[in-house]
């Protein structure tokens, strides 16, 4: 009997149970052991073309295990596609004016078993002159149009793409039964320092090589555009969303023709003013004795201008002895913040001879419906309780102070 086989078959026995059981342990911690958990996530929401940013991810192991971290983005320039902070850059782009793009992000953690935990992220892409150029697209109503504070008489609409505006306009010719209408159209671009609510365009009219520069100023309901070439100045209302103060469907908000009867519908003729009255308008002298005595101005200016309202516009302008320049305007209006120095600097240097009012549109509907206005700033001359003159636009002091001594001959 050969003792040495059971031996041989005992040890293969004994190694063949230790083989199975290491292997079971192998299993079963692969079984066992948790994948990766992820605790923080951070990649921004949106850059701009070229911007370089962190892109950062923390991970938890249960079995304190090492972790590996694979990156992986479609656009952009990587450095390092491994660990749990990488820099990506966002793609070039040639030019300012181009939409947005969206960027996936990947990233996967592993810890050396077959299970590993991973993320995905988006992230947008943009132009902020593009991005502004879509807020400011949509078809607008032209409340008014002035040329170096002048106005004229004018309807028409502005069209805006992302990159291309259409201009429309209806002029009255004098003395002409019809109007002349005119389509100007073309490309535009939007030029650095600027922000959403103001800036520079640069403007490309078709059949034109050299661009023209415009100041826009936009406060979500009204689009200012200032041509700084010839001091041309275009207020526009998007289409749906009309103040309540300026009836745009059917009155022209330029029509210098008033509501009342009374009121001549030239606007700026000297000759507006009634024969009896006395043609010197500063004459700080009562006209009516008993009333004069006691309170001779009833709007207490101390050389500031006066606040005029629905309610007060009767007793402080139509009843007024010294004559009034009421100015139609908001908080908002670039130009009535840019003439408020000078109005500030004529109201004290004329407080013996005038008044300046200033009435806010938004909170005033009445009377700014009453008459007719629809671009602001808008200045109204009155006198003895007449309108005698209205004007509108920004301007230099020089003009602003010529165009109400004009209307007071």
């Amino acid at each position: 009997m050969n003792i040495f086989k059971p031996i041989q078959i005992g040890l293969i026995t004994l190694l063949v149970l230790q083989i199975a059981i290491f292997s079971g342990c192998d299993q079963y911690e692969e079984f066992t052991n948790d994948p990766p958990e992820i605790t923080t996530f951070i990649v921004p929401a949106e850059v701009e073309y070229g911007e370089t940013v962190q892109l950062r991810i923390r991970a938890f192991d249960a079995n304190d295990d090492s972790l590996t971290y694979i990156w992986d983005v479609s656009e952009g320039t990587l450095v390092g596609d491994t660990g749990p902070e990488v820099q990506w850059t966002a793609p070039e782009s040639s030019e300012e004016m181009v939409p947005s793009r969206v960027v996936t992000v990947n990233v996967h953690v592993r810890d050396g078993s077959e299970k590993d935990a991973s993320k995905t992220a988006t992230i947008l892409v943009y132009s902020k002159p593009y991005r502004i150029a879509e807020v400011l697209s949509g078809t607008y109503r032209l409340v008014s149009k002035s040329v170096h504070g002048d106005p004229v008489q004018v309807a028409g609409t502005l069209r805006l793409t992302p990159t291309t505006f259409t201009q429309e306009f209806q002029e009255v010719l004098e003395g002409e039964a019809q109007s002349l209408k005119q389509f100007v159209t073309g490309s535009y671009k939007l030029v650095r320092p600027f922000n959403q609510n103001s800036g520079t365009i640069h403007w490309f009219t078709h059949g034109n090589p050299r661009s023209s520069v415009i100041t826009y100023t936009w406060d979500g309901r009204f689009l200012a555009l200032v041509f700084r070439a010839d001091a041309t100045q275009y207020i526009y209302n998007r289409a749906g969303a009309v103040p309540e103060v300026v009836e745009t469907d059917d009155v022209e908000p330029i029509d210098p023709e008033p509501i009342e009867e009374d009121i001549e519908p030239e606007p700026i003729d000297p000759e507006l003013i009634e024969e009896n009255v006395e043609p010197e308008p500063i004459d700080p002298e009562p006209v009516e004795e008993p009333e004069e005595e006691i309170n001779p101005d009833p709007v207490k200016t101390d050389g500031k201008p006066v606040t005029i309202t629905d309610a007060t516009f009767k007793t402080d302008v139509l009843d007024a002895e010294l004559p009034v320049v009421l100015e139609f305007g908001a908080d908002w209006c670039p130009f009535c913040r840019q003439m408020r120095p000078i109005v500030e600097s004529v109201a004290l240097e004329h407080r013996n001879t005038l008044v300046i009012g200033q009435l806010d549109i938004d909170e005033n509907p009445l009377t700014t419906r009453k008459y007719n206005v629809g671009g602001i700033p808008a200045y109204l001359v009155f006198r003895d309780g007449t309108l005698v003159a209205r004007f509108g636009g920004a301007m230099p002091k020089q003009i602003f102070v010529q165009r109400i001594l004009d209307a007071l001959k």
